[in-house]
């Protein structure tokens, strides 16, 4: 395993465990809740490539890569593991050049920082 999924495991779990982590997964729609379900694949330099799903306000860390991922981000392993423990965030790991959204919208990349970022920081 990886250093950068190993993070991503570690950091799965709190965001599992953490209700305030749902809120930043559900969307409202009309007034209507809708569970944010993404797939994040990451192609990092040194490292098996290895995806992030998010579904019904879940994370599970998979090995290889995604069928249909929503984002593709490739770039630096230590980006993302600072990001996971947090000491930095995906915008400025993108504007950094350290790490490159290949597909997908940045806004999702910054939603999932905000879910790494909530999760981190509620005990």
């Amino acid at each position: 395993m990886g250093v950068a999924k190993e993070n991503f495991d570690k950091i799965a779990e709190k965001m599992n465990i953490n209700p305030k982590v749902d809120q930043v997964f559900i969307t409202d729609i009309a007034g209507k809740p809708i569970d944010w379900d993404m797939v994040f694949q990451f192609n990092l330099d040194n490292e098996d490539p290895f995806f992030v799903e998010i579904k019904t306000r879940k994370v599970k860390i998979f090995d290889g890569k995604a069928s249909e991922p929503d984002v593709v981000m490739t770039g630096n392993i230590n980006a993302v593991v600072r990001i996971c423990e947090g000491k930095g965030d995906f915008t400025h790991a993108i504007s950094r050049e350290e790490i490159t959204v290949e597909k997908g919208k940045i806004i999702e990349v910054i939603r999932l920082t905000r879910a790494i970022t909530t999760a981190l920081r509620t005990k």
